[in-house]
């Protein structure tokens, strides 16, 4: 019996390991371009910041346009960012981006988690 509670407590923190290590594996990175249009804090046990940015519109069949909105999450210690993102509601911004496998509750909601953010200076000269 006390060998099978070794190895079953081995079993189960081998088990957590690897599934912790294939959460933090980073499948993809990138950026996108557009206005922010939410930024909030929420959550019941662990309080995440997320967002949304629209990315652009979709023409969709003659039923006009479609908001192409991409979702994404902050961590707590990108105090930076969470700082710039609070103030660029309505801006056009550029967001640099880590997509996770599976982001962990603490993480945030979405699997992509942003790490810098640029405004987008506009293309008008000012006369």
């Amino acid at each position: 019996m006390r060998k099978f509670a070794i190895y079953g407590s081995l079993f189960i923190i081998l088990g957590f390991v690897i599934y912790f290590a294939i959460c933090s594996y980073t499948y993809s990175d990138g950026s996108r371009t557009g206005i922010l249009m939410k930024f909030s804090k929420k959550g019941f046990l662990f309080k995440t910041y997320e967002g949304d940015i629209n990315v652009g519109f979709i023409n969709t069949n003659m039923a006009g346009l479609t908001a192409n909105v991409f979702h994404f999450s902050v961590e707590k210690n990108e105090k930076s960012t969470i700082q710039t993102l609070e103030n660029a509601e309505g801006k056009m911004i550029k967001i640099f981006y880590k997509e996770k496998l599976k982001a962990m509750s603490w993480q945030g909601e979405t699997n992509y988690l942003i790490y810098k953010v640029e405004f987008i200076k506009n293309n008008k000269t000012d006369d």
